[in-house]
């Protein structure tokens, strides 16, 4: 597809090593380096004297320095894949990322059109009076605000690294049918968002959505030939959902709102989910019209 030409842009650093045993040892190497790394995060912080009362924290994100906490774990994952795209494949950060000038570029272009689109979604009704609620005063929600989104980036960064970076263009550089590259990692990523034990009847609807989210931002990595516009649609969509209004005692510790409902209410969280759809799908137009050249 001519649309996608630009994608070779990062498939070509993923092409000499192509090798489905690469890709294959890659994720093991990404999982079991993840673990261990994951048990050394978490040993470390519970070596600290706030742990009893942060343990207690995570269990729902009722406060920000376990939000912060649960952030932070995204750096080992991080080094993961990018120790294991090294090492299995050669392929340096850029030839993750594509070039840092494009990256900046696409990330600004759309990030200014979804960043209006966003504030439009917030001050639209929520279904069945669901309006949020003031959650944090105002002047604290502000000094939250640096290493809350310097964390925030950091995991969606990471998330895109993987998914769109990694995966998608080894993916491409073995199977040139966009039905193997796109859908593949968004399906996995669609996966990892699946909590029937949080949300119940509604897991299966949250985790298609982040599955479309993923196809959404397959398609943008390939049509910019890189990770620019996917991270700007990644980071509004997340400091939006964890900023700006999250649903009440769920993950809840950094937002300026809450609705007055948790993951629990089935039907409070099933009235909205259509919006959310409606919101990747107008975030992915918009993001189209700002990459388009």
């Amino acid at each position: 597809m001519s649309a996608y030409r630009p994608h070779e842009a990062l498939v070509a650093s993923a092409r000499p090593t192509a090798e489905l045993w690469r890709l294959v040892a890659a994720i093991v190497l990404i999982v079991l380096g993840f673990l261990a790394l994951n048990i050394a995060y978490f040993q470390t912080l519970a070596s600290l004297p706030a742990w009893n009362a942060l343990r207690i924290e995570l269990r729902d994100g009722s406060s920000a320095r376990a939000i912060w906490a649960m952030l932070g774990n995204f750096v080992p994952l991080l080094i993961v894949v990018v120790l294991a795209a090294r090492l299995l494949n050669g392929r340096n950060l850029a030839a993750l990322t594509g070039p840092l000038g494009l990256v900046l570029r696409d990330f600004t272009r759309v990030g200014r059109l979804a960043l209006l689109l966003f504030f439009v979604v917030f001050l639209i009704p929520s279904p069945g009076g669901a309006e949020p609620v003031g959650n944090m005063a105002f002047g604290a929600w502000v000094r939250l605000l640096p290493l809350s989104l310097l964390l925030i980036f950091i995991q969606i960064g990471t998330e895109e690294l993987l998914f769109r970076g990694y995966l998608q263009s080894q993916i491409a550089a073995r199977f040139s049918s966009p039905i193997a590259w796109m859908v593949i990692p968004s399906i996995l990523f669609g996966a990892l968002h699946y909590e029937p034990s949080t949300y119940g009847e509604n897991a299966i609807w949250l985790a298609a959505w982040s599955g479309l989210f993923g196809l959404a931002a397959a398609d943008l990595t390939a049509r910019a030939g890189n990770l620019g516009p996917a991270l700007a649609l990644h980071f509004l969509n997340n400091v939006s959902a964890m900023m700006f209004s999250a649903m009440r005692d769920h993950w809840d510790g950094l937002a300026l709102y809450v609705y007055p409902f948790g993951p629990e209410d089935t039907e409070a969280l099933r009235a909205i989910l259509p919006l959310e759809g409606l919101v990747i799908l107008c975030g992915w137009l918009v993001a189209r019209v700002a990459i388009r050249r």
